[in-house]
């Protein structure tokens, strides 16, 4: 067996620990979800689990940080080409939206991990490593690109601050969005009803921010 097998196999199995525990703690509160559920889904062994995670705190950690750089992901890549910065902001308004829709459970899992984030018994390092996370993802927020060049192309206010702009509408939406997570029957997709009210505040901050 190559050095490389070895490597891929190690490489899936975190994979496979990240995608279980994923799975479980939408269904469930992850206060609840044990190390042995998480082992079983994924198909590996506690000994597995350890050489990758040394504590559930830490694959929780992880959790957040994918859930969050896949849903910014998806906001980043909803603008097409040759889109003025009005309307990259606009269609990423609409994109989150979306994929909150799709996706109430992760919305769910952010909300939680905020609440609890101070109560955790976690390391310093894990701690730092967060935080470092978080400082990285401010410095070159996902809305900044869409807001400099509305400034730059005349359709959106000029803005002597954007990144605590961009954290500005970050914090709003994603209350928003949490709070629609939690209605009843969001398992699937959030309701029309509220679909359409976070379409109206993604209207208000457009008009808010727009020079016309």
């Amino acid at each position: 067996m190559t050095e490389n097998w070895h490597t891929n196999l190690k490489n899936k199995n975190r994979e496979d620990i990240i995608t279980a525990a994923k799975e479980l703690f939408v269904k469930q509160s992850f206060l609840t979800v044990n190390i042995k559920e998480i082992c079983t889904l994924a198909g590996i062994s506690r000994v597995t689990f350890y050489k990758h995670f040394q504590t559930m705190n830490e694959l929780v950690f992880e959790v957040q940080i994918e859930i969050l750089e896949d849903m910014t992901g998806f906001v980043r890549r909803a603008p097409s080409a040759g889109m003025n910065g009005k309307e990259m902001l606009s269609s990423m308004l609409k994109g989150w939206i979306d994929y909150a829709s799709q996706h109430p459970g992760y919305i769910r899992f952010v909300l939680l991990f905020d609440l609890h984030y101070e109560a955790y018994g976690s390391t310093k390092e894990l701690r730092e490593q967060y935080e470092q996370f978080i400082s990285r993802e401010k410095e070159r927020h996902f809305l900044l690109e869409a807001l400099e060049t509305g400034a730059n192309d005349g359709s959106l206010k000029r803005d002597a601050e954007p990144v605590k702009t961009a954290q500005f509408i970050f914090t709003s939406m994603m209350a928003l969005l949490q709070k629609m997570s939690l209605i009843p029957g969001s398992e699937q997709h959030s309701g029309l009803e509220e679909i359409k009210i976070a379409d109206r505040f993604a209207g208000m901050l457009l008009q808010h921010l727009s020079v016309d």
